[in-house]
């Protein structure tokens, strides 16, 4: 088993069937410098020629968002690999076929529907849904299996399965631990963004101490759970000696050409760090497998239940080295972005107040009301009686207020005059560019929030299943965009210089 890694979540697996010759699967493949939805930056920044990745078989999109699926990247791949690969589509993104039937008609799309075994080429491939229960906005990612009869790889991808669970652990651990099976692979993507996101929130050196703090023991207690002993039995997942579980990450950053200095501030833990910690707990369970880092740029050869070797790939040219963005806790950097809409820009106001009205009435409640986290009861009853959603129509150089009530007296939202302190407040071309495809749930990272308490509507507007209709109004932009030529760069690039001028 060969795993070459390509930053972020991306890696091309090759895994060769008994008998037969490799077969080589590309996953997830973001190529570019940019992300079209959160309009951050990749670290590192990879360049790489596709057709130096051939022969590529298959390509396998985890989930709809857009470090994972970049229609630039597809397009570009599309121009470079003959023959064309095979598009493997989890059924959680059925949806997207006519979508990517219509930009990518050469390639054939094999859907992995839940717990069926695909074969392909002659390996086994297979898909299933997190067994995790809670509502996330990565609900449409399904993991991928790929077996022959000494090998199985398995990529949870962003789905972070709740290893915690007894049923969940027994689940991998027979998988992994078939007769025959030489050598498992358990591949991990643990998400760098959490506490990423959070040093990006701090404004001050003060702020910022206090939440790296936060952050090594949330992970210390997410590791934790992932090895703490179940019960008095020996752990068959974590005892198999055959098993590496190598950790990735997701490397999105500050855009580099714009302020490099920023990345000193923004990875307080990095795959080093967290496959360090790993160890060092599951040394006290004493867990058998092993544990190590897929690092961007290497290729990984697994054999006899390990790590064999690790080598340069030269296929790609990394331009940034993980020393670039050592944390410096002591930095005086200051986050200091404006308080504007992401496009500044007036647009008609009217149209905006239908729009936004239909948008908390039939998208926004009805979630609101099933969620239960907390019950919507619970919610009005903590604002005495209302839930007041505020709407910022027009630019930062001249604006105008609306709040939209929430009440047991009136169980719908209203339009109503500000007042008070809202529970969510946000600007109206925000949630308008949303319904337009052309921003996202991620794509505030280089704006400051409007004050309040909540923001559940963008975090609602970020659900796969209750927003299909806007991830494949998303996704056909970038399509059309990248059909005319047009590159991410040229997309996200004017966000950031809107905010230096």
């Amino acid at each position: 088993m060969k795993i070459l890694s390509l930053g972020h979540s991306s890696y091309l697996l090759e895994m060769t069937p008994g008998g037969g010759k490799p077969v080589r699967i590309l996953a997830d493949p973001w190529l570019s410098d940019y992300l079209i939805g959160d309009l951050m930056g990749r670290f590192p920044r990879i360049r790489i020629e596709p057709h130096a990745l051939q022969p590529i078989h298959g390509i396998y999109l985890s989930h709809s968002h857009t470090d994972h699926l970049d229609p630039y990247s597809l397009l570009k791949l599309r121009q470079a690999l003959d023959p064309s690969p095979t598009l493997l589509l989890p059924e959680s993104l059925e949806h997207l076929e006519p979508l990517l039937g219509e930009y990518l008609p050469e390639m054939e799309i094999i859907l992995l529907r839940q717990e069926r075994e695909t074969d392909f080429h002659g390996l086994k491939l297979g898909a299933f849904f997190n067994p995790e229960l809670s509502a996330t906005n990565e609900d449409d990612v399904m993991i991928l299996t790929v077996e022959t009869e000494e090998e199985v790889f398995l990529a949870e991808g962003d789905a972070l399965m709740p290893l915690y669970d007894p049923a969940t652990r027994r689940e991998l651990a027979g998988r992994f631990g078939r007769a025959g099976v030489r050598t498992a692979c358990f591949l991990t993507v643990k998400n760098e963004g959490d506490s990423t996101m959070n040093m990006l929130s701090a404004k001050d050196r003060q702020q910022r101490q206090e939440l790296l703090g936060d952050n090594l023991e949330a992970a210390y207690a997410e590791v934790f759970d992932i090895y703490n002993a179940l019960d008095d039995d020996p752990d068959e997942l974590w005892g198999n000696p055959g098993l590496v579980r190598l950790i990735t990450g997701q490397g999105i950053c500050f855009p580099q050409e714009l302020n490099a200095d920023y990345n000193r501030i923004l990875f307080p833990i990095r795959l080093e760090d967290r496959v360090r910690m790993e160890r060092e707990v599951a040394a006290q369970f004493d867990s058998r497998h092993s544990i190590e880092e897929l690092i961007p740029g290497r290729l990984h050869e697994l054999s006899d239940g390990k790590l064999q070797s690790r080598s340069l790939a030269e296929e790609v040219t990394l331009l940034d080295e993980e020393k670039e963005r050592h944390f410096d806790p002591e930095s005086d950097l200051a986050r200091s972005f404006p308080a504007t809409p992401l496009l500044d820009e007036p647009r008609s106001a009217d149209a905006q107040r239908a729009r936004i009205a239909a948008c908390l009435q039939e998208r926004f409640l009805p979630w609101l009301i099933g969620a239960r986290t907390p019950p919507l009861e619970h919610l009005l009853a903590a604002g005495k009686g209302e839930y007041r959603i505020r709407m910022r129509f027009g630019t930062s150089g001249s604006f105008e207020e609306t709040d939209y009530l929430l009440s047991f007296a009136r169980l719908s939202f209203h339009a109503v005059e500000a007042s008070g302190k809202p529970d969510e407040a946000y600007w109206a071309n925000d949630i308008e560019d949303v319904l337009d495809g052309k921003a996202d749930e991620f794509s505030l990272c280089c704006r400051e929030p409007l004050e309040a308490r909540a923001q559940r509507l963008w975090r609602c507007l970020g659900l796969p299943y209750l927003n299909n209709d806007l991830i494949e109004t998303k996704l056909r932009l970038h399509f059309e965009r990248a059909a005319r030529g047009e590159t991410v760069d040229s997309w996200a690039k004017p966000y950031w210089l809107r905010e230096e001028s």
